[in-house]
């Protein structure tokens, strides 16, 4: 009876002792945090001291819509006998981790801020997209508003909540990829989505804990560039065959009986980029504008390069600002309703001035009610 005793002790002693060790294992693995970041700044941004109430922020698109700042400010200062400052703090390669990571090093927030971006996302290796499941279970615990809550009474449970994995470390400077593989794309693309969304909703938390009256705005999108590369597994031999045919029945002018095919390839193959760009050329050739701009739109997101936005990040963009209320400057829907009609771009990737002009014309009206000037 006493070695039986003894041997149930030591089991259950083994027991409590492994169990002990995984505990303090994963207590050491994981970093203090309570959003589930898969990487980590190596250094604080410098601190920032704004000399204007109102903030530009973003990567490349945010830097090229700052230069027509001066005229945001015209519409805003009108009647004012002082004109109203703009500061911009969006650089080329700065996807939004990068931006909220300088966001936090400001002394004091705008009083109005501009989120113009989504357009570099893939351009910094920003987790190990071998860790995409982790990541995605840390994120699924996040989002329950109980373990939120819990870990923002009680911060260290973080380290004992998360799943540990490796995390990226980044430097001060963006190491930019020169170029991104259709494997390393596609084994990015869903994590990418989800921290993009999540980050965002954090924009907006950030913003109102700052009392700053966050702007989101939408990407442009040029419908009319074809995509940069098409998907492998979205295409095949005959898809090619029957995508050359409708090309031949557009040269010879005869749209009806391409759209025709094009739909059944449409109905028949999901996710080929090229596939639905010629059919939004075919249905802009037939007068169905809609219809054609929701094609294009659709080969923006099936885009197996990831040279620019998608209408997916804008998707999303028009999510967040609608779930958690904060005014949302849609810049993309107001190229698209030009389109057609001028041309609206003037290279891949920026509008035509005009098109700034006008846009800045409408946010600089809805700033100046806001304000009340």
């Amino acid at each position: 009876m006493k070695k039986a005793l003894s041997v149930i002790f030591i089991l259950i002693s083994a027991g409590l002792l492994s169990a002990g060790f995984i505990v303090f294992k994963r207590y050491n693995s994981n970093p203090l945090q309570i959003f589930p970041y898969p990487y980590e700044f190596q250094a604080q941004a410098p601190a920032i001291k704004l000399d204007s109430p109102i903030l530009i922020t973003g990567d490349r698109m945010g830097a090229y819509f700052a230069k027509f700042s001066p005229e945001l400010a015209a519409v805003i200062s009108a009647d004012l006998a002082k004109p109203i400052k703009i500061q911009s703090l969006a650089k080329n390669g700065h996807a939004l981790n990068r931006t909220l990571h300088e966001l936090r090093s400001l002394v004091q927030w705008p009083q109005i801020l501009i989120y113009q971006g989504a357009s570099e996302e893939f351009q910094e290796l920003k987790f190990n997209p071998e860790n995409a499941n982790v990541i995605k279970k840390n994120f699924a615990l996040y989002k329950d508003d109980r373990v939120e809550t819990a870990l923002i009474l009680f911060p260290w449970l973080s380290k004992l909540v998360y799943s540990p994995h490796s995390r990226i470390k980044l430097e001060e400077t963006p190491n930019l990829l020169v170029e991104i593989s259709e494997e390393n794309y596609l084994a990015r693309l869903e994590t990418e989505l989800l921290l993009f969304e999540q980050q965002l909703i954090q924009l907006v938390n950030l913003s109102k804990d700052r009392n700053s009256l966050l702007i989101l705005t939408t990407t442009p999108l040029n419908l009319d560039i074809a995509p940069k590369k098409v998907c492998s597994f979205s295409s095949t031999i005959d898809i090619e065959k029957d995508l050359s045919d409708i090309n031949d029945q557009l040269t010879a002018n005869n749209p009806k009986a391409a759209y025709t095919n094009s739909s059944k390839l449409v109905a028949m193959n999901a996710g080929n980029a090229q596939l639905y760009f010629t059919h939004g050329q075919i249905l802009n050739r037939l007068g169905k504008i809609d219809e054609a701009k929701t094609a294009m739109l659709q080969a923006t997101a099936y885009d197996c390069d990831p040279w620019r936005s998608t209408e997916v990040y804008n998707s999303i963009i028009r999510k967040v600002a609608r779930d958690h209320q904060v005014i949302l400057f849609d810049f993309s829907r107001l190229l698209e309703n030009e389109w057609n009609k001028n041309i609206t771009f003037f290279d891949e990737l920026y509008p035509q001035n005009l098109y700034y002009d006008k846009g800045m014309k409408q946010l600089g009206l809805v700033i100046k009610q806001i304000l009340k000037l």
